[in-house]
């Protein structure tokens, strides 16, 4: 099975059937995106649009589109959550609360844990058909490396961060419900996402760089899987198409594009692109390790000082100074996921985001 690429040019027979089939569905089918105006949410949303899909999205805010159904709601009000399924044939549960700090903030187990549980419930009773979920690579990482990672690998029994903790409770709870009330369910576990509207990963990497306090860090061998935002989205839409035929059903796959590259090495066109340099010298890992572990200890030993946060995390220091890669070929072979957009262009679109919405911002 491949997953049709959107892009690709159509012949126009092929055009006229897929007119004929939106006529024949009356635009009748809904498909919820939760958290359209986020990264990911956002190249989703335009992605359905442009199959001709009927498209509602869940956030905290409008949504600006006005070929799009926008309801602003919270997913920790169970009300709000239920009003926004109503008449839904597919949820794309991306919305999420993000913080890899330390210590348990609330928020993070109440958006992420108890608002999938309410969509969850919502979506059953609504009588949705098929509910996917955006996960995280961070389910498997306990701080080992993994090099080539697959779906065999176990959920880490002890993470080194809370998001990642929160992101297996709710993967679990989901990939549980499949089934329940007819409804299909798999989740999509992403690696390293970027490109435009990026609010946590490219903005902080080129605020540190621009005042010259960016550093490298762990093994300068070790490799990390980034993947861009619209290659992500399109996976959504392969694996959603899979569900109709039960062939991803309970099932979980990360989600790759492009060969992994070292952490840094990552985001050194960006930088000369912009004239800015990254550091020559490495912070070896076995340092950067204890610096972490001292500056964790130091934060819960002082509760009196916890609002100010260690500059590095035992989490961040493995997440990028060890190999944190993975293989993407289950989502190939069961889902016929493909990358659309090739490397070059995923570059040449993030810089030209960053040019218009990043860089203006630094000055």
């Amino acid at each position: 099975m491949k997953c049709e690429n959107p892009q690709a040019d159509r012949p126009l027979s092929r055009k006229m059937g897929v007119l004929l089939d939106i006529i024949a569905k009356g635009m009748s089918m809904v498909h919820l995106v939760t958290g359209g105006l986020g990264m990911l949410g956002w190249a989703l949303v335009q992605q359905l649009l442009a199959r001709g899909e009927r498209v509602r999205v869940f956030d905290l805010r409008p949504h600006p589109d006005v070929r799009v159904e926008s309801v602003v709601g919270d997913l920790r009000d169970p009300a709000q959550v239920a009003a926004a399924v109503i008449g839904v044939d597919t949820v794309f549960h991306c919305a999420s609360a993000v913080n890899v700090q330390l210590g348990k903030p609330p928020t993070l187990y109440a958006v992420n844990v108890q608002g999938t549980q309410n969509l969850l419930m919502a979506a059953q009773q609504a009588g949705v058909k098929r509910l996917l979920y955006t996960s995280s690579q961070d389910v498997v990482f306990d701080g080992s490396p993994i090099s080539g990672g697959d779906e065999s690998l176990p959920y880490a029994r002890q993470h080194l961060d809370f998001y990642g903790e929160t992101k297996t409770l709710a993967e679990q709870i989901v990939l549980q419900a499949n089934g329940v009330g007819g409804m299909l369910t798999c989740a999509l576990r992403p690696c390293g996402i970027y490109g435009p509207r990026d609010q946590h990963r490219f903005p902080a990497i080129i605020r540190e760089a621009a005042a010259g306090r960016m550093m490298r860090m762990g093994n300068p061998h070790s490799r990390f899987s980034h993947v861009y935002v619209e290659n992500v989205a399109h996976a959504h839409l392969c694996a959603v198409d899979a569900l109709a035929h039960h062939t991803a059903a309970g099932r979980a796959y990360f989600i790759t594009d492009f060969p992994p590259q070292n952490f840094f090495d990552f985001f050194t066109p960006f930088l000369q692109a912009f004239g800015l340099d990254q550091p020559r010298r490495n912070i070896p890992q076995p340092l950067i390790d204890a610096v972490a572990h001292l500056l964790e200890w130091r934060w819960r030993l002082m509760p009196s000082d916890q609002t100010v946060r260690p500059l590095i995390t035992r989490y961040v220091a493995r997440s990028v100074g060890v190999d944190f890669w993975f293989s993407g070929e289950r989502a190939r072979a069961e889902l016929g996921y493909a990358p659309i957009v090739d490397e070059a262009t995923a570059r040449e679109r993030t810089l030209a985001w960053l040019r218009a919405d990043v860089l203006p911002g630094l000055g």
